[in-house]
Parts: C-alpha cells; structure tokens; sequence
C-alpha cells in the first residue's frame, strides 16, 4: 500500500510534536503517579511528629494508668470537638479527622480516643508490633476491604521510661483527607500540561515553519531557474550546510547554462553586428562610385566609427555575460538619456533615408547606469520600429520623467503586433516577418533589450497603441551600488 505523500513542514512538525508530546506525557505521568505518594509522605512525615510529641504527652498518665477520663484524654476530646477555621490552598478545613489509640508493652489497647476495642490486642498490626521491637512502625490499612477510599494511615510513637518500651501511641489519620488536596495537585498539573502541550504545538509549527522557509527558498530558487527566470538570485542562509547547499545548486546552474550562455551570445553578437556591417558595407560601396572628395571622408569616417562600434559591441557583449553571472552593473554613470538618443537616431542616419523615416525626441530625462548598454537597447527598439515602419513615416521617442523613474517610449505608425504574439515578443529567438519584406530577424533583439532591462532593475514592455506598436522602457533614477 502506497503511503500519501506529505509536505516536510507537516513531517518535521509531527515529528516535533510526537518527540515532545512524549517527553511532556511521560513526564506528567511520573508527576502524577508521584504526587500521591508525595503528598502521603509529607502528611506521614507530620504525623511522625505529632506521634510523638502525643507519646510524651501521655506517658505520665499511661504510667500512673490514669489514660481514660484523664487529662489526655479530656484534651484530645476538646480537640476533636474544636471548630476549625483554615484555608488551605482552595479547601477549607472545619474538623479533624485524626483518632489515637494507645496500646500497652503487650499490644493490648489501653485507650482509644473512640472508647472502642479497650482490651483488645493489637500486636500483630505493623505499626505496634514493630514499635514494641525498637523499629519505625506505620502501615496503611483499608477500614472497609477492597474499598481505596476507606484506607487510613497509622503512624506509631514509642512510649518510654528510660530507655524501656512500655506502651505504643499510635496516631490515625485517613487518607481521604487527602484526596481534596490531590485533586487539586492533579488538576493544577493537568492544566500546566495542557499548556506545555499547546505551547509545544506552537513551538513546533514555528520551528517546521522555520526550517522549512530555508527549504522553500532552495526550491524558490530551482523553480526560478527551471523556468529560465535570469533574475534569479541566489539565497542567502546562516546555516552553513544550506549556504553551501545553495553555492552548489548556483554553480550546478552556471554549469548546464554555460552552454547556452555561449550560443546565445554568439546569437546576439551576429545580430548586432548586422547593423554596423550593414553601414560599413553601404559606404564602402557607395565609395567605389567615386564620389567628390568630401564625400569620401565622410563616409570613411563612418567606416571608421562603425568598425570601432564592432569593437566596442564585442567586448560590451562579453562583459555582458559576466554581468550576467554577477546579476548588476560594474560601469554605473550618469546619462543624459536624450543626448543619448540623439546619438543612437545618428548611427542609424542610414537605415532611416533608406525609408525616408524620421524620429521626432520630446522630453527629458536623466538615469544612473551603463550608458552603452542603455543606448544598445535604445537602438535595438528604434531599429524594431524601422523595420515595422511603413515608408515615409514618423518614429516618435518621448521622455518622461518624475521623480524616481523615467519612461521611454518609442512608437512607430506600423501595422502594430498580432495578439498571438504578444506574449511572446521577449523569447530568445521569436521574431514575426517584416511587412515590407517578410523576412524575420534572428529574434534576439528584444531579449536583448530585456536583458539590458534586467541589469539595470528596469522594465520593457512592448504594445499596441492606437496606430503602431509602443515599446516602452522604464528606468529608475538610481541604481543599487556595483555588485
């Protein structure tokens, strides 16, 4: 039979719980299996000093033989006959219970505080026989057979001449007197264990709750990366053996990943270099024309620029990837986000005459951050926009800034986006055709985008709007300090 399968907090607080539901039952249990002893032995303990301070009392009466109707005996009536006014704990106490009885050398009663057995002997109960031989005599006997209730306690006193036994006092008590002040010991230790056990069952919850929140963040984390999440950092544990733990499933991580890490790269490193190429390759071909002079070194210098932009690319994209493993920014400064703009709607001149586009900049706007990483992922959106732009059109860029964000937005007067594919514009690889040309692009640009995003605490989101599609950036004003 398959057992159910059950969380580890459940396991863990069963476990708690049964360990100490144990220890505290077995320990109320020795508690109050103990308390009637106890508290017998404490009221035996007592009564041993009472024997005996009775015996003391009556020896010269039980000598002279004048026990009966004498003062002893008229002392221990108007004791029985006195109203008690005690408050013991919660029970009152309004009369005694206690009975003497006294025997001679040979076990033989000689008084009883009831007046009943006199000539009897009584040799033969513990408590007199034992006395009579120089021992401690005391014994336990039920008044009524079979019946608990009825047990009483004796507890006997030696009477002495010298250092000769003549007669045994003995002093009764019965052992219901206890039983109001047991019940109450019971009842007081039987609700100190209710709430031991209810603080155990909270105490439990708190520390499977504690335990297993560790747990939760591992399995947080697994999930995170299972479900390709980049944002996913690694916990943080006092406890030496999750932090390692933890360090392990991270570089498990980096090392299945570090194969796509590769691929991807190489995918985005061709993919940005398409546009750099594109412009190196068009002025080369336009030189071979033989242009005018100054026309040449214009379009030299672009080469130049271009090449030096590849450059840059490569090495940006590199340290890209280590960012990537150092989840922030190393190269945090200040950037004017139109200027920067400004210079990405410049190194795409080309690209815009070829379909006589324009972008128009509105706004303001200044953030913390990598300022090529930002104008990569500037560029990447307006080059979206060219490519879904129909021709002689306007590509709008508008800056809006408060006091803890700035928010770019880029629009074109394209088709806008098929509701399909919203959800899946940011997938590595997902690209819809071009409407001009329709042909589709390698699909990284906007994971791009997103990543750059990513690094810099930001978001991206791509939608329609009423005429075109409208990517949006929003940058915090700060970053957190470099990792």
């Amino acid at each position: 039979m398959k057992l159910p399968k059950i969380s580890f907090r459940l396991r863990l607080f069963l476990f708690f719980f049964l360990l100490i539901g144990v220890g505290l039952s077995l320990q109320l249990n020795v508690l109050l299996s103990e308390l009637k002893p106890g508290l017998r032995q404490a009221t035996e303990e007592s009564m041993v000093d009472a024997a005996n301070l009775l015996a003391e009392i009556a020896t010269p009466e039980f000598v002279r033989g004048e026990l009966i109707n004498g003062e002893f005996d008229r002392a221990f009536n108007a004791f029985k006959q006195r109203e008690l006014n005690a408050k013991i704990w919660t029970k009152a106490k309004t009369e005694s219970l206690l009975r003497v009885y006294i025997t001679d050398s040979q076990g033989v009663v000689v008084y009883h505080s009831e007046g009943r057995d006199i000539g009897k002997s009584y040799y033969r109960w513990n408590d007199v026989h034992r006395t009579l031989h120089g021992q401690y005599g005391a014994r336990s006997t039920e008044a009524v057979k079979g019946d608990p209730l009825t047990s009483e306690m004796y507890v006997a006193a030696p009477i002495m001449v010298g250092e000769q036994v003549i007669g045994v006092l003995t002093l009764v008590k019965p052992n219901l007197s206890l039983q109001p002040f047991l019940e109450v010991s019971r009842d007081k230790v039987e609700r100190f264990g209710m709430v031991l056990i209810l603080l155990a069952v909270i105490l439990g919850l708190a520390v499977s709750y504690w335990l297993t929140g560790s747990i939760r963040k591992l399995r947080d984390y697994a999930v995170s990366v299972s479900q390709g999440t980049e944002a996913a950092s690694v916990p943080q544990f006092s406890d030496i053996e999750l932090e390692h733990l933890a360090q392990a499933m991270a570089h498990m991580r980096v090392q299945l990943e570090g194969k796509n890490y590769v691929e991807q790269y190489i995918h985005s490193l061709t993919h940005e270099m398409k546009s750099p190429v594109a412009a190196i390759k068009g002025a080369a071909e336009l030189l071979e024309q033989g242009l005018p002079v100054a026309d040449q070194a214009h379009f030299i210098a672009n080469i130049k620029n271009e090449s030096v932009r590849i450059e840059t690319l490569i090495n940006q994209l590199l340290a890209l990837a280590a960012l990537e493993n150092q989840q922030g920014l190393q190269n945090i400064v200040q950037v004017d986000l139109r200027q920067l703009a400004q210079v990405v709607v410049e190194r795409l001149d080309l690209a815009l005459k070829e379909k006589q586009l324009t972008v128009n900049i509105e706004g303001v706007g200044s953030v913390q951050g990598d300022g090529f990483l930002l104008g990569q992922g500037i560029e990447n959106l307006v080059t979206n926009a060219i490519d879904f732009s129909p021709i002689g059109t306007e590509i709008g860029m508008i800056l809006n800034a408060d006091k803890e964000r700035v928010i770019i937005d880029v629009t074109d007067q394209g088709p806008g986006l098929p509701d399909y594919a919203l959800p899946r514009v940011f997938e590595r690889f997902y690209s819809l055709p071009r409407p001009d040309t329709g042909k589709k692009s390698s699909g990284l640009g906007l994971s791009f985008v997103q990543q750059i995003c990513y690094l810099h605490q930001a978001q991206c989101r791509l939608q329609n709007g009423e005429q075109g599609a409208i990517a949006q950036l929003i940058l915090p004003l700060t970053q957190p300090k470099k990792s």
